[in-house]
């Protein structure tokens, strides 16, 4: 294990890590194939939740091994233990569906899917993952686990393809009618900035066309790729009404794509996001509202936010120790390479004074420059998550080859 740098703490910074040794639980292992029986006290901690998140605190971190493969191990666990179904990720929903075709149908080559996939999980951790899940798809066949792409940014040509595609080889009858809604919002392709802008009448008939023509879809006999041409039938009309009338921000719009896919799929859903975004309340700078802020005021107590943390050690680019004021210093102290924390568990006043203390946590994007004090949140630890898990060091996940 690497030595953590000395440092003066308070009697009452002392009296914290204490209460941390004593209470957080150390992970044994992180390898996803292991036995999950050191995983079974962690059901309590979930016990009525529908949504949980788990957020790295750096961009760089998600290309780490270690941290997929905590991700994949607990992915394993909630399915298989909890009842989970449905894994959201921070990716286009095109890609999502993409995946998630692969995941019930075995259809497509996984490697060159995931080559056209967010680079922090073009991984051969993450391709085990997917495999994982193909593999339980496989044996229950009747009880599939669904992947889904949060992000909805825009309606490429082909997501009318599909659509059409589908009802041209099962319902032509009905080709005519789908090709009148589709050929309005063909002609007024225009990317989310400039449907914001246009004028309210113009908005309101293309969210009209988008819903009929969804229903149109929805309503037909189910045959081979139904649940195939419905998504994307859904999502074009979640696309025009997400436009329309509020003018959502990029979290909110995630956070409600999420939401309609719970109501969708009846699903308890495993989000892996960025920390920034999985908090239950923090406000991200010039962006509005997290998602996990959105999610924890509809779910209520039924979502909950786990926080991937580390001290040091290599993503995307190394990440050197954060100095003393960071939560990150603070949980290395405890002086255990792998361990979780809830911080939700009965607190001496110490504790609770430090969890009320605002504080700093990394939250680096995809720049990270270690001259400078690195991007991070300011506020409450007690606001922003559940669950932690810490791990001393982190190294570069396997890019895919």
């Amino acid at each position: 294990m690497s030595k953590v740098p000395d440092s003066t703490f308070s009697s009452e910074d002392e009296l914290v890590i204490q209460w941390i040794r004593n209470h957080a639980r150390q992970l044994t292992t992180i390898d996803p194939r292991d036995p999950l029986t050191d995983l079974s006290e962690f059901a309590s901690m979930l016990r009525g939740t529908k949504v949980v998140s788990f957020g790295e605190t750096t961009r760089g971190a998600r290309s780490s091994h270690q941290m997929q493969l905590i991700k994949h191990r607990f992915l394993r666990f909630l399915v298989e233990y909890l009842g989970f179904r449905s894994l959201v990720l921070e990716i286009d929903w095109t890609i999502g569906i993409r995946v998630d075709e692969y995941l019930r149908t075995g259809i497509g080559n996984l490697r060159a899917i995931l080559s056209d996939i967010w680079e922090p999980l073009q991984t051969e951790e993450f391709l085990d993952a997917i495999q994982w899940m193909r593999s339980y798809n496989q044996q229950h066949p009747n009880d599939t686990i669904r992947v889904f792409g949060g992000y909805s940014q825009g309606v490429p040509i082909k997501a009318y393809e599909v659509v059409l595609d589908y009802v041209r080889s099962t319902a032509s009858e009905r080709l005519d009618e789908l090709e009148v809604h589709y050929s309005v919002l063909r002609s007024s392709h225009m990317d989310h900035f400039s449907l914001s802008n246009a004028p309210k009448k113009e908005k309101l008939e293309l969210i009209n066309h988008a819903k009929q023509a969804y229903e149109l879809v929805s309503d037909l006999p189910s045959c081979d790729n139904h649940s195939i041409a419905v998504q994307y039938a859904r999502f074009i009309w979640g696309f025009y009404e997400q436009i329309d009338l509020d003018k959502l921000d990029l979290d909110q719009r995630f956070a409600r794509n999420m939401i309609l896919w719970h109501k969708h799929t009846g699903h308890k859903i495993v989000y892996w996001g960025g920390v920034a975004h999985v908090a239950n309340n923090n406000i991200i700078p010039n962006r509005g509202y997290s998602v996990g802020s959105y999610l924890r005021k509809f779910f209520g107590s039924g979502y909950s936010s786990i926080c991937l943390t580390f001290h040091h050690g290599s993503g995307l680019n190394p990440i050197s120790p954060p100095s003393s004021e960071f939560v990150e210093f603070v949980l290395s102290k405890a002086s255990m390479d792998t361990f979780l924390l809830d911080l939700r568990i009965e607190k001496p006043k110490s504790v609770q004074s430090w969890l009320r203390t605002p504080t700093k946590m990394r939250a680096i994007g995809p720049y990270y420059d270690p001259k400078k004090d690195p991007t991070h949140l300011k506020g409450l630890l007690s606001d922003w998550f559940d669950v932690i898990i810490h791990i001393q060091e982190i190294t570069p996940a396997f890019r895919l080859v």
